[in-house]
């Protein structure tokens, strides 16, 4: 049936992340001991059984994980639901609640979604198989979701091992104006050279998500120790396996940050939504009202100064967009002229313009389907 089955007692998983990610995620897998392979809009990975329990508890930059069951071909309606009548379920699927299905179709032999889904309802001997959102924004829910790409006559079916999108690691219950996922936050730090030994600053904080990433990555802690997974609902789920990989990264967190974390807001209310996301987060943040233009950077050595600023979109007025970032650059290239320096702004030249960073360099990511630029710069 298929042409990428892994060996006895193997796994294949996918791991997806945001795009412009992909290099950090790459990075971080290799940091965590796996032997990625690079893929379109992620990573693969073979490796013993458990290997998704592992890739969603500790990988910071990953969006997904999915479990390959099966890359096949199948020409007609007919031998779809063959194969699909072959995919080893067993331990995924209790056989009573139908699974969901997520399809994605690229000049496809079926005509349409409903196909696919009609093809694994007469496989399964199911009345009618769901189908399941847009799982970047709401995850399969409870059950069995299966993600089912068709390209031509060449099928790949996956297993969604996450649930709610990875993002969501907890804390952030409480948004700001304009948020930032937690993954794109871990990646930024990554694609900067921080690796939590030195003090971070972020001179715009908002709810506080470069700052709680930047800190739990000095803390070494993962970052899904406090959610839940879909793989936890499979069948074949072994919780005292579970728990000892739990355990493992519990003891190898340390009880603080190693180095300072602070962050500065000119709005209060954003303070306190930082302070609030961070006490879920287990942390103790040094958080201050103050407007950039004045700011000093804080004793010690340097660090990384990171920031986030308005793009015109989402908050504040775009005509005052470049006195903005003409100020920003101007505390960067000052106050923080020794510290490393990561920005995540809008694709517009005018605004990198503004910032005046001389020799900075520019990689395109997006933040919430925005074309934006991370903005890297050094002393």
């Amino acid at each position: 049936m298929t042409d990428a089955q892994p060996r006895q007692g193997e796994e294949v998983i996918y791991v997806a992340t945001l795009p412009g990610l992909e290099p950090a995620l790459e990075a971080e897998s290799r940091e965590c001991g796996l032997a990625p392979r690079r893929a379109e809009g992620g990573v693969e990975f073979v490796g013993p059984a458990g290997l998704h329990q592992t890739a969603n508890l500790h990988l910071r930059t990953a969006s997904r994980v999915l479990l390959r069951l099966g890359t096949f071909t199948a020409p007609t309606a007919e031998g779809l639901v063959r194969v699909l009548a072959r995919l080893p379920l067993e331990g995924l699927w209790d056989g009573r609640t139908p699974p969901k299905l997520s399809v994605s179709l690229h000049r496809s032999v079926a005509p349409g979604p409903n196909v696919v889904l009609e093809s694994a309802a007469v496989a399964w001997g199911l009345p009618e198989v769901g189908r399941a959102g847009h799982l970047d924004d709401e995850g399969g829910g409870p059950g069995l979701t299966l993600l089912v790409r068709g390209e031509g006559d060449r099928w790949t079916v996956s297993a969604d091992t996450s649930g709610a999108p990875l993002y969501q690691r907890g804390y952030r219950q409480e948004v700001g104006r304009a948020p930032l996922r937690e993954t794109l936050a871990a990646g930024i730090l990554r694609l900067a050279g921080y690796g939590g030994d030195v003090p971070l600053v972020d001179l715009m904080c908002g709810s506080g998500t470069f700052l709680v990433e930047g800190a739990w990555q000095s803390q070494q802690r993962a970052p899904g120790l406090s959610r839940a997974f879909a793989f936890e609902s499979f069948p074949s789920f072994d919780k005292e396996a579970w728990a000892r990989r739990r355990a493992e990264a519990e003891a190898r967190m340390l009880p603080a940050p190693r180095v300072p974390i602070r962050g500065y807001d000119i709005n209060a209310g954003a303070l306190g939504t930082a302070r609030r996301n961070a006490k879920r987060a287990g942390l103790t943040l040094t958080l201050e009202r103050h407007d950039l233009r004045t700011l000093q950077a804080p004793p010690g050595a340097p660090g990384l100064v990171v920031a986030n600023p308005p793009y015109g979109k989402r908050v504040g007025e775009e005509e005052d967009l470049p006195g903005l970032y003409r100020a920003l650059g101007a505390t960067l290239r000052g106050a923080f002229r020794d510290w490393r320096k990561a920005l995540i702004v809008p694709e517009d030249a005018k605004l990198v313009a503004a910032l005046g960073l001389e020799g900075a360099r520019q990689l395109p990511v997006q933040n919430g389907g925005l074309r934006c630029l991370l903005v890297l710069a050094g002393p």
